[in-house]
């Protein structure tokens, strides 16, 4: 076997779109009276008289536009496909802004209940004692003062004996007898008034004397109002003492958020509650997020897509290009016989020759796989191998080029027909062309195979195994079809450069079972005399590969053959 980007390399089409090899147009007739040329014979089922075959690039019907062909227009449809499917997907998005939206607020709202609370202990902390307070007709200027610079408090009164004494203002604050009271310690405690909901008194007592006041928890009222008018709700849970504050519909509320608010030794959990009106309100944010979202993830999915398709159709057209321009040609390495050097044949390696440089095949034939152009390359390469033929000098001799075919091509497209078709046209003998199945892809339908490759072997065209031992068939293949040739592959033949290699067994395995089975065998890839020598020694005779020259085009193959001739004297001229 020799390297990959040595190796020929004609890939499999399907029958719609690999045409057939011949003159355009013609039908074909395989009546009794048809002379065939020498070699050549006729099965039933071979060449079936029904295909009309055309063969120029330009007549050939086009193929069904793939998305390979249109890069623009497929990406452009994918990105809108994905927006599409990423903005519907994304229609909770109006419900993650609300969400969002709403544990900001809380947790604003919360730190505000605790800076309140705190600010507000503070200020009764530093209010005077009563006798300070210049409190006539039950109002202080003073307390109002206070209560007017304080940012945390609404209302601050003083209440002794339960009776309220003096206030910041006169406005209806007062707590009165219907108060609920929560202590908290000896000093401090919370009332709750039921016909004041909402509102909460914290007191400290001095003696029979408590001030009160009301701390301003950041408004909780103007900011519904402001936001979102009644359509936000307020519940603050204090676990010691145990109470609990609740502002709004708490019925119809479909979304909430929880956040802790500790005040030195107190805790207390501020929940914010808000209605459907709340999200509702942010429809329009919420869809812009999900637009520009999706429109990030389509626009980005459909700029890969557009650049693996212009690299993949930009190959593809160049490869178009070089199909009308007969780039593509059959490289040659020779097979020669390694006991008095005389050349055996040769084996076709596919090479495209594009603007002066030779492009390897595992540069362009995985794109000629995707986008069906392994007929016309195939068909191009076969043209000129039949071609060489008589400009070599090989037809009617012994010498043969070898031609690579996929099992898929064998099974699934009419190559076998298509190439005895071929050398009925050209009057080429069949024993001048063989054919190599490669082992390292698995024949599906054997019993199709073996239909189509005898009528390779009933018109004298050699079938060869490659890359003998590396992958599937094996035995199967030596049993159910029409095989007389082994390759043994490089891989194989390499062990030969050093002792003790594990694979040295399997080498010889594969020349034993070939000599058992009487198949002949040819070795790839032998790069040194010592590997020649063993192989012959061994009874393989035909040797491909560096040691006797690299792959070359046709006119190169002419000098190196007279070149070769001269320098293996007593060798056997065109007998072989």
């Amino acid at each position: 076997m020799i390297p990959l980007f040595e190796r020929s390399l004609i890939v499999e089409s399907s029958v719609r779109t690999m045409p057939l090899l011949g003159n355009p147009g013609t039908a074909f007739d395989l009546r009794p009276e048809r002379l065939l040329p020498s070699g050549l014979k006729a099965r039933r089922g071979c060449l079936d008289p029904v295909f009309s075959v055309q063969r120029s690039i330009g007549s050939r019907p086009m193929r069904r536009l793939s998305a390979t062909d249109m890069p623009a227009t497929l990406a452009a449809s994918t990105c809108v496909l994905v927006f599409a499917m990423c903005f519907f997907s994304l229609g909770s998005m109006t419900r993650y802004l609300a969400s969002r939206a709403l544990k900001r607020q809380t947790n604003v709202l919360a730190r505000g209940l605790r800076e309140a609370v705190t600010g507000t202990r503070h200020e009764l902390e530093q209010l005077p004692p009563i006798e300070a307070l210049n409190c006539p007709n039950g109002t202080s200027d003073v307390l109002a003062q206070r209560a007017f610079d304080n940012p945390y408090v609404r209302w601050i009164g003083i209440r002794q004996a339960g009776e309220m004494i003096c206030r910041s203002g006169v406005v209806n604050r007062d707590p009165g007898p219907s108060a609920d009271v929560h202590p908290i310690d000896d000093v401090w405690s919370v009332e709750l008034v039921d016909d004041k909901p909402g509102v909460v008194y914290l007191i400290q007592r001095r003696g029979n004397v408590e001030y009160i006041a009301i701390p301003e928890t950041m408004l909780f009222d103007f900011e519904s109002s402001i936001d979102c008018p009644q359509c936000v709700t307020y519940q603050v849970d204090v676990q010691q003492p145990d109470f609990q504050v609740k502002l709004g519909d708490w019925n119809r509320v479909v979304l909430h958020q929880t956040e802790e608010a500790i005040v030195g030794r107190t805790r207390a959990k501020l929940t914010v509650g808000v209605l459907q009106r709340y999200i509702d309100q942010l429809q329009f944010e919420g869809r812009i997020l999900a637009a520009g979202m999706s429109a990030i993830v389509a626009l980005t999915l459909s700029f890969m897509l557009y650049g693996l398709l212009m690299r993949q159709t930009s190959v593809a057209s160049l490869m178009r290009q070089g199909l009308r321009q007969n780039e593509f040609l059959p490289y040659y390495q020779p097979i020669v016989d390694g006991r008095d050097g005389s050349v055996l044949g040769a084996e076709a390696l596919a090479r495209w020759y594009r603007r002066g440089k030779m492009v390897p095949p595992g540069q362009f034939v995985p794109f000629a796989e995707e986008n069906g152009l392994i007929g016309p390359i195939t068909e191009q390469i076969v043209k000129k191998v039949l071609t060489d033929l008589k400009d070599l000098g090989w037809v009617g001799t012994n010498r043969y080029i070898s031609i690579n075919a996929e099992p898929d091509q064998i099974v699934k497209t009419d190559f076998c027909g298509s190439l005895v078709k071929q050398l009925i046209d050209t009057g080429i003998p069949g024993r001048n062309i063989a054919v190599e199945i490669t082992e390292r892809r698995q024949l599906t339908n054997l019993a199709e195979a073996r239909s189509r490759l005898l009528c390779l072997a009933d018109a004298g065209i050699d079938i060869k195994i490659d890359d003998a031992g590396t992958g599937f068939g094996g035995f199967s293949y030596v049993q159910e079809l029409p095989v007389s040739t082994l390759k043994i592959d490089k891989m194989f033949v390499d062990t030969l450069r050093t002792e003790g290699d594990a694979k040295r067994p399997v080498l010889d395995a594969i020349i034993h079972f070939a000599r058992a089975s009487g198949l002949s065998t040819i070795a790839e890839g032998v790069e040194t005399n010592e590997q020649v020598d063993y192989l012959v020694k061994a009874g393989v005779h035909a040797i491909q590969g560096y040691v006797y020259s690299r792959p070359m085009s046709a006119e190169k193959l002419v000098s190196w053959m007279k070149e070769h001739e001269m320098e293996t004297p007593g060798m056997i001229i065109g007998s072989r």
